[in-house]
């Protein structure tokens, strides 16, 4: 009969499981989830469901979660209910001037290296996925197209520290912007718009002009913004004239 000598000088047979490496994964997918804009702003979130979501316990959703929460990218709305972080006009305003700033200056650095015709591609390919995902009204590989397009180049900057920054309000950001596909007209005429000045990003990094980079990453950010703001305006309106018929 063959048995196992468990004494104290025994080696483990099995190498014991790292649960932070789950809680990092489960953390990553929802990170890149609200910077796709696969969340809506105000939309609700549970744990348990996310848990069946991605195929494991509630504690590492928890504790993303938790991580997520201390983003200011989901807020605890009662005692036992989550949601993403809503639209709030003046607040997403300040967002979107500090994006620009951090995002114009990513850009730029990005155009002031030595000509890199891989990045030229790569950038080329992410904005032909939002094209031929417009043209087939998938709007959801069109937001991701959107984010793999600036995150691309942003990664380019060669500053991991700014790419954590922008990332983070991204974070923030990401759902509104997605929040756009409840008007199909507007989220085509915003993304239709924003190929073309991607394009102009293309040729300012293959060009290495550094100011047409960041000029062109700034107007995608306000005219989007700008638009979008727009569209808030509108839905309140019309949910104030609902009322008011009441």
């Amino acid at each position: 009969m063959n048995t196992f000598d468990l004494t104290k000088n025994s080696k483990p047979m099995l190498a014991p499981v790292d649960v932070s490496t789950v809680q990092e994964r489960v953390y990553q997918s929802l990170r890149l989830g609200l910077l796709r804009g696969e969340f809506l702003p105000g939309e609700q979130v549970s744990i348990r469901a996310l848990a069946n979501m991605l195929g494991t316990s509630a504690m590492p959703v928890r504790e993303a979660i938790a991580r997520l929460i201390a983003e200011r990218a989901i807020e605890q709305s009662g005692p036992r209910t989550l949601r993403v972080a809503p639209y709030h006009a003046s607040e997403h305003e300040a967002y979107i001037r500090i994006r620009m700033q951090l995002e114009g200056y990513a850009a730029e650095r990005a155009a002031s290296g030595p000509k890199n015709p891989k990045l030229v591609d790569a950038l080329r390919r992410h904005n032909d996925q939002i094209k031929e995902a417009l043209q087939v009204d998938d709007y959801d590989a069109a937001l991701t197209g959107n984010q793999a397009f600036h995150f691309e180049l942003y990664r380019a900057s060669g500053y991991s520290q700014l790419l954590d920054l922008i990332s983070t309000l991204w974070l923030r950001t990401g759902p509104i912007v997605a929040s756009a596909r409840k008007d199909t007209s507007l989220f085509e005429r915003v993304f239709t718009h924003g190929v073309k000045i991607h394009s102009n990003v293309i040729d300012a990094v293959a060009q290495r002009d550094r100011a047409a980079a960041r000029w062109s990453v700034n107007l995608d950010i306000r005219s989007s913004h700008l638009a979008i703001r727009r569209f808030y305006k509108l839905a309140d309106s019309n949910e104030a004239d609902v009322s008011g018929a009441d």
